[in-house]
């Protein structure tokens, strides 16, 4: 083997081993998180049902549907939370469907430093659509500490 054929293997070896190391040792595996709260507002004029689902890896690990008035005073509330709906942290996807669409939000995707804890809002909005929005914290706290800016 000539001079210039070894260190083109030497070299391409000690990068592919790099890399390989990167993948398999050095990166910590997937990013996992915290569920602080999933929280569900109807700005709407009817009540609607809202279906929660939450997954860990592809399982199922909560489920429950929630009935979305229009009166605060009423015993269906247009505002529900569910503070920690699951405990310990883990590759969390959380669904909501309501009013025929279905809004996914992964709760890793919002894991920023040691910010890990998230909370999500689903919305019925009076415009007719519906949306979501994703708070990640260092702590786990109520909806209404981050709504006020705590």
């Amino acid at each position: 083997m000539d001079r210039r054929t070894y260190l083109t293997s030497a070299v391409g070896s000690f990068f592919g081993t790099i890399g390989l190391a990167g993948c398999v040792g050095l990166g910590g595996g997937p990013t996992t998180a915290r569920l602080a709260w999933v929280w569900l507002v109807n700005d709407r004029d009817e009540a609607y049902d809202v279906d929660v689902t939450i997954e860990d890896a592809g399982e199922t690990v909560f489920a429950e549907t929630y009935r979305l008035g229009t009166d605060p005073s009423s015993a269906t509330p247009p505002v529900k939370t569910t503070e920690r709906p699951v405990e310990g942290a883990g590759e969390y996807v959380v669904t909501g469907t309501m009013d025929g669409e279905t809004r996914t939000v992964d709760a890793t995707e919002y894991v920023d430093g040691d910010e890990d804890c998230i909370g999500v809002r689903f919305t019925l909005l009076n415009n007719g659509s519906v949306d979501y929005w994703v708070k990640s914290m260092q702590e786990c706290s109520s909806p209404e500490s981050q709504a006020s800016g705590d």
